[in-house]
């Protein structure tokens, strides 16, 4: 009778020490899985929360915004025109002796320059005329470059200096001065202080004529 209570006890303290193994391996399972799904939603969470900071909207820059108007230059009209310009009277005592042409780019025109000794203004007429022309002292027509001529003349006006004969111009007679419109600078004749040069152009263009002083000089300005 106590041999069967002995053994029924010893049953009921298995049974219990195996349940409580069997709760033990349970736990210890379930607490293990528990972590690993804790640590990944971690790292899952951790690189959503990233990709999230990370994301920046693109500044859009507006191209109007950076445009600068460009300076206007409003260019200087030029005062002349075609018709023909002269003075027809002798003022003081001009030159009248020639001593130097030359010419001179400028924005808009171009300026040719006759330079005389003396003072006073003496006659002169600058205009457009056709060939030929013709050297007053030799009776001979003087070939010019150009399509459109302005023709200068100034009364009076020499190469030489009237007292003694001497040849005081001494440059060219034929001059290229390489400016547009200007295609060539051409004497034409001083015979008897009546000097006439012809200024050969690619065409007509306006001018101005005007005689200055210290020195004298006949000063035409071209447009281009």
């Amino acid at each position: 009778m106590n041999d069967g209570r002995s053994t029924m006890v010893l049953a009921v303290i298995a049974g219990v020490l195996i349940a409580a193994l069997v709760f033990v391996v349970i736990l210890l399972t379930t607490g293990g899985d528990s972590t690993t799904t804790s640590t990944e939603a971690a790292t899952t969470s951790g690189v959503s929360t990233t990709g999230a900071t990370t994301t920046t909207a693109a500044t859009t820059t507006t191209g109007g915004t950076t445009t600068t108007a460009g300076t206007t230059t409003t260019a200087t009209a030029f005062a002349g025109d075609t018709t023909t310009k002269s003075n027809p009277t002798q003022e003081g005592s001009p030159g009248p002796t020639l001593t130097d042409v030359r010419s001179g780019d400028h924005e808009g025109f171009v300026r040719v320059v006759f330079e005389f000794t003396g003072t006073g203004t003496p006659m002169w007429d600058v205009g457009y005329a056709a060939p030929p022309f013709t050297g007053g002292g030799s009776g001979e027509n003087v070939p010019a470059l150009g399509s459109a001529f302005l023709k200068v003349h100034v009364m009076p006006g020499t190469r030489y200096d009237i007292d003694d004969g001497t040849l005081v111009y001494t440059g060219d007679t034929m001059i290229d001065p390489g400016l547009d419109p200007i295609v060539e600078i051409r004497f034409v004749d001083d015979f008897e202080a009546d000097m006439v040069w012809v200024i050969g152009l690619t065409t007509e263009r306006p001018f101005t004529a005007e005689v200055l002083q210290d020195p004298l000089r006949l000063v035409i300005d071209i447009a281009k």
